[in-house]
């Protein structure tokens, strides 16, 4: 009988944290949710990998539809599967941050320990020559004292403003998802969606893919073009190799 109240609370931890430290209100004003609202350019971004063969699926899509996308990788997903980051970097995407592990806790601790964001970027950075500058914190969960350690590292802290819950398993039907964030797409809006599952070597998700090839030529339909996350905030991507890790 102890579970259900158990489960309770944490539910209720989850939704106030949301709430309070996520995007599209919180974060205490370190998120970057959307680019400019006077301009057509969006942005497609990408969550937790990469993993195979999700993210060799999506990476498939976005080069028959011709787009950029961001994504924002995880730096254990990384070691296991640096080909695929560097395919991404070669077509033409942006690599972001997503922290080492993909915990909360890490970000949630107070202090001067930056190793969970270091990690990361120097996995990345030993793959593709650089080092990000783009961070998208886990759960998009961002305390004010880790908005202040990114920020003195030199990062962009990117949020959204439409968020697919694409992450869900079983998987949600890719056209419902694409339905459902066109209509919520408006100018300079931040799409999140998801190509793996974070920690996770093998991930086979293909409904996202499913919903991109769907959404992609709806919103061009619309009028908008797709850019990366640095061209639609007018940030820098990269840092020059090891001026952030030490």
């Amino acid at each position: 009988m102890s579970f259900a109240p158990t489960q309770l609370l944490k539910q209720g931890v989850n939704k106030t944290g949301t709430l309070l430290l996520s995007p599209p209100v919180g974060g205490f004003g370190y998120f970057r949710n959307h680019g400019s609202r006077q301009s057509r350019k969006i942005a497609l971004t990408f969550d937790d990998g990469p993993s195979k063969p999700s993210t060799e699926i999506l990476l498939d899509a976005l080069a028959e539809l011709k787009v950029p996308a961001t994504f924002f990788c995880v730096g254990v997903n990384t070691a296991w599967h640096p080909d695929l980051i560097q395919r991404a970097y070669s077509e033409g995407h942006i690599i972001g941050s997503h922290s080492m592990q993909h915990s909360r806790k890490a970000g949630l601790k107070p202090g001067n320990n930056t190793d969970h964001i270091d990690q990361a970027a120097k996995e990345i950075a030993d793959v593709i020559g650089q080092e990000p500058r783009l961070y998208r914190p886990p759960w998009g969960w961002l305390t004010p004292w880790e908005g202040h350690r990114l920020t003195q590292k030199g990062y962009t802290i990117v949020g959204w403003d439409v968020y697919t819950l694409d992450w869900k398993w079983p998987e949600p039907d890719g056209i419902m998802v694409a339905e459902k964030a066109r209509r919520e797409t408006q100018n300079g809006s931040i799409l999140l969606f998801h190509d793996a599952n974070a920690g996770v070597k093998e991930w086979d998700k293909r409904e996202t893919a499913r919903a991109v090839k769907h959404i992609v030529p709806a919103l061009q339909a619309d009028g908008y073009e797709f850019v990366t996350a640095s061209e639609l905030l007018g940030v820098s991507a990269y840092a020059p190799v090891l001026s952030l890790v030490k």
